[in-house]
């Protein structure tokens, strides 16, 4: 490098002339200029390049993505009806058997129940007896015979007495159940103040809701048996 005031040659690295002291300006030669500008061309071209891989590779993977959610979701808008046509088909035979079965239960519990309460058949008062003591401390027994086929049967008795139209009594609801022989024994449950002279009985069945028959039977007021 030559000073441009003394015309000395300095080194290129030089600041200050060696000879006179004056300040050094590096000169800038065209060719190095022109390198320094096809340098920055050149990166600004990889720049660009880069930019644009980047964005290619930006637009290829979410075209990807795109295309692998279309198929999971194709795939998945195909397999459910599948699913649930295959669902409703288990389902199918299992609420018939549940069916089957509650349809099983229900007639063995019906079995079971007519098995465990005897039916009460057509039945009616075939005749009796009534009994009192002689004394005012002594109840009132009556005998109802129905017949020895109803044997076991329950049913229920009600027995109005009273005596010169007073009723003596409040009709409770008996249950009894139909012995060997075919009779109803039932009593009643205090003893009357005096002998009835009139007896009315209503035969139910055993849950007190059907009338199978119904006596109205005269007696004379006074102590011993008598039949009807």
């Amino acid at each position: 490098m030559r000073c441009p005031k003394c015309d000395s040659e300095n080194s290129d690295t030089a600041k200050f002339c060696k000879k006179c002291g004056s300040p050094l300006k590096k000169a800038v030669s065209h060719e190095s200029m022109i390198n320094s500008m096809n340098g920055k061309q050149n990166n600004d071209n990889k720049t660009k390049y880069i930019i644009i891989a980047l964005a290619i590779l930006v637009v290829a993977l979410a075209g990807a993505f795109v295309y692998l959610y279309g198929f999971n979701s194709n795939h998945s808008a195909d397999s459910q009806p599948q699913q649930q046509v295959q669902s409703a088909n288990n389902t199918e035979p299992a609420q018939a058997e549940e069916s089957s079965g509650s349809q099983s239960s229900q007639s063995s519990q019906s079995s079971e129940a007519s098995k465990a309460k005897p039916k009460t058949t057509s039945m009616s008062i075939l005749g009796g007896s009534f009994s009192t003591g002689g004394e005012l401390e002594d109840k009132t027994y009556a005998s109802i015979y129905v017949g020895p086929e109803h044997a076991g049967e329950k049913v229920t008795l009600q027995i109005f007495y009273s005596r010169d139209g007073s009723t003596l009594n409040h009709g409770n609801m008996v249950p009894v159940t139909v012995d060997s022989s075919g009779h109803l024994e039932v009593s009643s449950a205090d003893a009357y103040k005096y002998f009835p002279d009139f007896a009315e009985i209503n035969l139910y069945d055993g849950s007190g809701n059907k009338l199978l028959d119904s006596r109205s039977v005269s007696l004379s007021p006074e102590a011993g048996t008598q039949t009807f």
